[in-house]
């Protein structure tokens, strides 16, 4: 059995234990939890794009390769960022010592595709969760969230653009809960 580590960006984290299955399944349960859940992940083409089939219900990923500390990966139409890598008792640690991330955030694109609609400008405030902009890919409108609340520092695209996976669209000066959000 393995053990995977997920971070949401937040301070947040969770330990997941894995067991592989014949057929290239797994089975996947909190640490913690009684329940096991089958998953299973096919690669769509080479750009990242996966399909998770978890409990034999389908949920894309992106997976935009290695970042500092584990693979980050996009659920679903949501820009979500999670980063994931295999337990060790070190990772522990520095856990323990993590807070939540002040400053900037980028939003980068889940996946390859076109701008088709941009919903924020520069010095806007917006809301965690609230929806930026709007991109197509493989013939479907997708739309990318704020990752959290804040103000938005700059618009790096514009309708009709073709952006890339991993590609930094927007960038916003996070604003942490209690913290004032008047501009100085």
């Amino acid at each position: 059995m393995e053990k995977y580590v997920v971070s949401d960006g937040n301070g947040g984290t969770a330990t997941y234990e894995v067991e592989r299955l014949a057929g290239g399944e797994v089975r996947v349960r909190r640490e913690g939890s009684e329940t096991w859940h089958v998953a299973q992940l096919e690669a769509v083409g080479d750009s990242g794009l996966f399909l998770l089939l978890l409990d034999h219900r389908p949920v894309e990923l992106y997976i935009q390769g290695r970042g500092r500390n584990g693979a980050v990966v996009t659920i679903g139409r949501h820009n979500l960022n999670y980063e994931v890598e295999r337990w060790r008792p070190s990772l522990l640690r520095r856990q323990e010592g993590r807070r939540r991330p002040k400053g900037a955030a980028e939003v980068t694109a889940p996946m390859t595709g076109t701008i088709v609609e941009v919903l924020c400008a520069v010095g806007e405030h917006v809301g965690q969760g609230q929806v930026l902009l709007v991109m197509e890919s493989m013939k479907m409108n997708n739309e990318i969230r704020a990752p959290a609340a804040g103000e938005v520092t700059a618009v790096e695209v514009a309708p009709g653009q073709r952006v890339t996976a991993g590609q930094v669209m927007l960038r916003i000066r996070t604003v942490s809960s209690g913290e004032e959000e008047n501009p100085r």
